[in-house]
């Protein structure tokens, strides 16, 4: 319920500039539309600058909500409507208000618009708390469920629990959050929703669960665990990727090394040298390819000391075809075909881990995406002590990034290259190597 002095106090606050004031007319008659004008008051003068026209009942309130394009107005709107019946039924019904100024000579009418009134401000601010509690209301059963879940989950021992270490202390640390805490956690992309944010927690949870009690499971698994019933399998079907990056940024793993062996695709990581898993070997010579499946389920190493890194196949491709030049340089070469993806870097680390690799030479095109290409490359030998190499397209060598991103950044000003354009030879190549 409204009252007159509510609905002034309004139109003062919002819609009246320095100096101005509203004057009431002298008589005002229930369940009509006011002319209310605005003047302009200084230390000689008092000029009429405008009108305000607005609905005027003491009490009045809405007997039905607003229509669905009134709730995009804000205080700020200004808005051009034709003069018809629904402008009319708004103005009428309290949800706008009409503003009509004046120019100079206080007669001639200089412009009309229409604002948003009283009662549909009154109608979107309660709106957006009842939208807010029902946010804390998910963001509470959230916190609810993972306090009992939690417990669960750690008492599952094994080497799954090590695996999950990074999810289950970011887990355990969103128990103490508040919503304020959740706006403001860096992980989430800064375009996600808060309801977003708290479904993505769910399927964080719902991982963990399913990960710690199977040894291995299906994508569809996860949500039907969750919960149980129809529809449950789909529950995370529509951010599936997006979550899954989430997941594999806590973990520092991908999917399918937490158990999770079918997402519905298939990965392929070409690379040509010597390999060996438990299932299978590879010898220097052609291309050729792993899965992000047979990565997660076995452990690879190597007899190559260097290591190369290339954004395209064609370099993959015309390098492994050079004669004995695998052999004769002890290389292994993984193609990361365009962004490096997180079964990428897991399987390059796998390499560094296990094997005695010394050096890792990366090399991407010279552009924007070329530049981002190559820092993800560098990103995802952290931790591990090699000795690391940039090849520019003059064929020179830098080991410093902060070196390599200056010349690319440099050199990004006036022109962009393709690897294939300074692919060189097997005795530039030799030279890198060695360099």
């Amino acid at each position: 319920m409204n009252t007159s002095d509510d609905i002034l106090s309004f139109i003062s606050r919002n819609y009246l500039k320095k100096d101005e004031q509203l004057e009431m007319p002298t008589l005002i008659s229930d369940d009509s539309l006011v002319d209310i004008n605005i003047v302009k008051r200084t230390a000689r003068t008092l000029r009429r600058v405008g009108i305000i026209t607005v609905a005027w009942q003491d009490g009045l309130s809405a007997e039905e909500p607003p229509e669905q394009q009134l709730l995009r107005w804000t205080v700020g709107k200004r808005a051009l409507l034709e003069d018809n019946q629904q402008t009319f039924d708004w103005l009428s019904k309290g949800w706008i208000v009409k503003e009509v100024r004046f120019k100079q000579d206080g007669k001639s009418v200089d412009r009309i618009y229409y604002r948003m009134g009283y009662l549909l401000y009154v109608q979107l601010i309660n709106k957006q708390k009842d939208a807010e509690g029902d946010i804390i209301d998910q963001f509470t059963f959230y916190q609810s469920e993972a306090a009992r879940r939690m417990e669960e989950i750690m008492c599952v021992p094994g080497e799954r629990m090590l695996q999950l270490k990074g999810l289950t202390v970011f887990l355990t640390d969103s128990l103490a959050w508040s919503i304020g805490t959740l706006k403001d956690q860096a992980v989430f992309p800064a375009n996600w929703s808060v309801s977003k944010r708290i479904h993505s927690l769910h399927f964080l949870l719902a991982f963990g669960m399913i990960s710690c009690t199977k040894e291995i499971f299906d994508w569809k698994e996860i949500g039907a665990q969750y919960y149980p019933g129809i529809g449950g399998s789909k529950a995370f079907d529509l951010s599936k990727i997006e979550f899954l990056n989430m997941l594999e940024t806590l973990s520092g793993q991908p999917a399918e090394a937490l158990g999770m062996i079918s997402g519905g695709q298939i990965t392929p990581i070409y690379f040509a040298g010597t390999l060996e898993g438990k299932w299978s070997n590879f010898q220097a010579g052609p291309v050729h390819a792993l899965t992000n499946i047979s990565v997660s389920q076995d452990q690879y190493s190597t007899a190559a000391t260097t290591l190369w890194l290339v954004e395209n196949r064609a370099v993959l491709t015309r390098m492994s075809a050079e004669p004995h030049f695998l052999q004769e340089t002890n290389s292994v070469i993984i193609c990361v075909d365009g962004h490096i993806r997180s079964v990428h870097r897991y399987f390059i680390r796998q390499l560094l881990n296990n094997s005695s690799i010394d050096q890792v030479i990366m090399w991407s095109d010279y552009d924007e995406a070329g530049l981002q290409i190559a820092r993800e490359m560098y990103q995802s030998l952290t931790g591990h002590d090699v000795r690391h190499k940039w090849i520019c397209p003059d064929h020179s060598i830098l080991t410093s990034w902060p070196e390599y991103q200056k010349r690319m950044e440099d050199l990004l000003q006036y022109t962009k290259l393709e690897q294939e354009i300074v692919l060189g030879e097997a005795e530039d190549w030799r030279s890198w190597i060695n360099h």
